[in-house]
């Protein structure tokens, strides 16, 4: 690897005499000052050659300084310094930083600095230290990180040399050591993080915000791993902490951080404590999800451990500490992928542990079902209560449960829910408690487990329960259940059947089932009396009652109103049953209401719904009918959808307010696949929607560029386009960040356009970027606006907008506005006024004055005037101006 030079000494003052790189200002100043004396020294006073190690301020390079006192000056106090500067990646990996040490050392204070390569050989043995070892790891690793100043170290530099050796790349790239300090060392106002000082210069760090440590003294560690460490960086032969990282995180740790250190020995020392004390699994599983990125290699590499913590707890703790130990012992897993082995043995555990003390763990589930981690154990749990004998006395314990907790352990395994309802033990109440108030994919589940277990009376309560919300075929089918296993014997379940049958529309269906058995005349006559949410009653509505009724509309919304989504869908199946309820309804609050779930429910052309919606929006609430107008919107947007097209829309986008999404509107309505006209009428009604509307469009100017980039070319109307040019613009207003980067990507798509259409969105999008590329620094994405060939990127702007303009259809007033909007239309003016074809342009520009706003109009006059008298046109113009 190249490692450069440079050597400082006593000229005209202290200055770089030689060098073979030639650094940034900010490096080199940095290197100037620390190449001189670190601090100052008394008359006749000495010291031997010490080393200054770095990170330079760009971060690009590192430095190794070996610095000499130059006793051939006359002066006093004069040094010499050579810097081995060699390359940050290089440095973070070297194997031998004491190899950087001895080059600086042999190539001495004198010879002129020359470019060295170091060869990339394996680490040389280092001797061991002596010293303050235990106190320097400690203030290093094990605490607060700050400045540490070492006083009367015997060997400073084997200090420095091994600390730089055995830490990680990140830290090593940050590290900044001095073995000679007769006073603090600073880089950017930040101590460094070690220096070595001779006794006698104590009085000079009395403002020392850092630590002192005593380098004569050697200190009983107050850590447990001070010792460990202690060996590792001052006793190998070949010193390096890599070697404690148990997760391999320190050599990609990009903040240098201790804490992986720290948490590496930690887990060796509770891995050690495992078969002694199973709480460590806990402590094991806290550190790995501290590490996300190798969180699911770790808990595998934990498996076995974890499997064997668990069956340690199951068999000799209490069982209240065991199941709350395995709880939390799930819960630190999280939701991290097992390996099956664990979770056989986990659920063997409870299984057991339950079996052997019920009543335990039955009053282990409520912590269970509450806390993080217990949904996995009540599956053992559920099946070691299965089995105990007698089970009354457990199930007079889950009892006392609430009936959510009680459904939820019964659903967890099949031999207790054979067990919980093939014995009368007092659960079914709870359970159908439970059930009522249960979310529906719970009640789904429990159904499909209950159901075939649900034959006697006093499963009526559990069977309503669970068929209270069914849909029809459900009920049907659960009536031919039981005219199989019971034949329809048993009333309470009947009557459960025949309240189902009412509320889900399939009284036809189950009169049928139940006309095959024993069943008794009154449910028959109940059953027939029924009017369901079905396509034939509505028929029969419709059809059979005059239209002169009053009861036919009202029985019309109330069929519908109790309709589910497919039900709904289903009676307007036929086009002939729509149009008459769209008809008939719409004058009442409750008609409007059912006209709206139709036009949410059911798919609607177009040209049905979106009239529709607009005849109906008055007569809802606010928010209802905010979101209805947003999904006509939706829908319009697309389609041609009569002379009142635009009217009806802007009345939508009007309506919809706050439920209408701006972002997700400009891409309905200015899509690729939407005709050029329609888009062009689309993008005017954005633009002249109200305040508040016309705002939420503000907000993702984004959005407007990426939908016209979309379409390949500016295929809009010259209106449609003024009209995204003054969104665009007025979205500065609300969202400039957005405005800059949307005006970035638009320009240069915009660059390659030359119809008439382009010029709006030029006046629009070129400001922006204008004014950016006139800043110091520019964003990354304005790099591919332009090609930069000259410093002045301004200047390339300029040269570009005119000549695209002077070949293109633009509208010479929306340059005009664009250059006046830069704050720097002279020049820009002036570019396209020198060119062939400028002075015409010009005059265009002056004949549109009248086009252009106000608010810009006669600093264009103005502009045009001085860029005519500077460039000699005024006689070529058509007017004075």
């Amino acid at each position: 690897m190249i490692v450069d030079q440079q050597l400082h000494g006593y000229r005209h003052g202290h200055e770089l005499l030689s060098g073979t790189i030639r650094l940034p200002a900010r490096d080199q100043d940095l290197v100037d000052r620390l190449s001189d004396i670190a601090g100052p020294i008394g008359p006749g006073e000495k010291f031997a050659p010490y080393l200054t190690c770095y990170p330079l301020p760009s971060g690009t390079h590192y430095v190794v300084a070996r610095t000499w006192l130059d006793a051939a000056v006359p002066r006093a106090g004069c040094v010499r310094t050579r810097s081995l500067i060699i390359a940050m990646s290089d440095w973070v990996g070297l194997a031998d930083p004491a190899a950087m040490a001895r080059a600086a050392t042999d190539a001495g204070p004198t010879d002129p600095g020359r470019q060295l390569m170091l060869p990339a050989a394996a680490a040389t043995a280092l001797p061991p230290a002596q010293g303050p070892g235990v106190e320097l790891v400690e203030a290093l690793f094990l605490e607060d990180s700050v400045p540490i100043a070492v006083f009367g170290a015997a060997t400073p530099e084997l200090l420095a040399i091994r600390i730089l050796t055995a830490i990680w790349p990140a830290m090593r790239g940050q590290f900044t050591v001095s073995t000679f300090s007769n006073s603090p060392r600073t880089i950017a106002k930040r101590s460094f993080d070690l220096v070595f000082a001779p006794v006698g210069a104590r009085s000079r760090f009395t403002d020392w915000k850092g630590r002192r440590v005593d380098g004569k003294r050697v200190t009983p560690s107050r850590h447990h791993w001070s010792d460990r460490i202690a060996n590792e960086v001052f006793q190998s032969p070949h010193p390096s902490l890599l070697g404690l990282d148990v997760f391999g995180e320190m050599v990609v740790d990009e903040r240098g951080s201790r804490d992986a250190l720290r948490l590496s020995l930690l887990w060796e020392e509770l891995a050690g404590k495992i078969e002694a004390e199973p709480h460590a699994a806990l402590g094991l599983l806290d550190i790995a999800n501290t590490r996300p990125a190798r969180r699911s290699a770790l808990i595998d590499r934990l498996t076995p451990t974890l499997a064997a913590a668990a069956k340690s707890a199951g068999s000799h703790m209490p069982a209240a500490d065991a199941w709350r130990f395995l709880q939390v012992l799930i819960g630190k897993l999280g939701e991290t992928r097992w390996q099956l082995s664990l979770a056989r043995s986990v659920r063997s555990t409870t299984a057991k542990l339950a079996g052997r003390s019920p009543l335990e763990a039955v009053a282990a589930i409520p912590g269970l079902l509450h806390e993080k981690g217990g949904d996995f154990l009540i599956g053992g749990l559920a099946n070691g209560i299965a089995r105990t004998r007698p089970f009354n006395p457990t199930a007079a314990a889950l009892a006392q449960l609430p009936p959510a907790e009680v459904l939820r352990v019964v659903l967890a395994a099949q031999d207790l829910t054979a067990t919980a309802l093939g014995e009368d033990v007092g659960l079914d109440l709870p359970l159908a408690s439970g059930i009522e108030t249960a979310p529906p994919a719970q009640r789904s589940e429990a159904f499909r487990r209950f159901q075939q277990h649900l034959v006697e009376d006093r499963h009526a309560v559990l069977l309503r329960a669970l068929i209270a919300d069914a849909a029809g075929d459900v009920v049907v089918a659960e009536a031919r259940r039981l005219a199989a296993t019971n034949r329809l014997q048993r009333a309470a379940i009947n009557d459960v059947l025949v309240e189902a049958a009412r509320r889900s529309g399939t009284v036809t269906d189950v009169r049928d089932i139940a006309s095959g058995v024993q069943q008794g005349n009154a449910t028959d006559r109940m059953l027939r009396a029924l009017l369901d949410p079905t396509a034939a009653d509505v028929d029969w509505i419709l059809a059979s009652l005059p239209k002169d009724d009053p009861r036919r509309t009202a029985l019309l919304v109330d069929t519908l109103a109790a309709a589910s989504q497919d039900q709904l869908r289903s009676i307007v199946a036929k086009p002939n049953v729509l149009t008459q309820i769209i008809s008939l309804l719409g004058s009442t609050k409750a008609e409007a209401e059912v006209l709206a779930r139709i036009a949410e429910t059911v798919p609607l052309q177009a040209e049905v719904s979106v009239p529709l919606v607009v005849r109906i929006l008055s007569a809802l609430p606010t928010k209802r009918s905010s979101a209805l107008a947003a999904m006509a919107v939706e829908k319009a947007l697309s389609r041609n959808i009569g002379a009142d097209r635009d009217k009806t829309l802007a009345t939508l986008i009007g309506h919809a307010g706050p439920a209408l999404d701006p972002a997700g509107t400009m891409r309905t309505g200015l899509a690729s696949n939407i005709p050029a006209e329609l888009a062009s009428r689309n993008l005017a009604l954005f633009d002249s929607c109200g305040p508040v509307t016309r705002a939420g469009f503000l907000r993702h100017p984004e959005v407007l560029a990426e939908t016209i980039m979309a379409r390949h070319v500016v295929d809009l109307s010259y209106n449609a386009a003024e009209a995204a040019g003054r969104l665009l613009w007025d979205s500065e207003m609300v969202n400039k960040r957005g405005y800059v980067r949307a005006s970035a990507a638009l320009l240069h798509f915009l660059m390659q356009q030359r119809g008439v259409s382009a010029s709006p969105l030029i006046a629009a999008a070129f400001p922006s970027v204008y004014r950016e590329l006139q800043k110091d620094s520019i964003p990354d994405f304005l790099a591919f606006v332009f090609i930069f060939l000259d410093w002045d990127r301004c200047k390339i702007a300029r040269g570009d907008l005119a000549e695209a303009f002077l070949s293109s259809q633009w509208r010479a007033r929306d340059i005009a506005l664009a250059a006046a909007r830069t704050g720097d239309a002279e020049r820009i003016l002036h570019n396209i006024a020198r060119r062939q074809g400028g002075a015409a342009a010009l005059s265009s520009m002056q004949r549109e004055l009248e086009m252009i706003p106000d608010a810009w109009r006669s600093q264009v006059r103005k502009t045009i005037k001085d860029v005519a008298k500077r460039d000699g046109l005024l006689a070529k113009l058509p007017f004075d101006i």
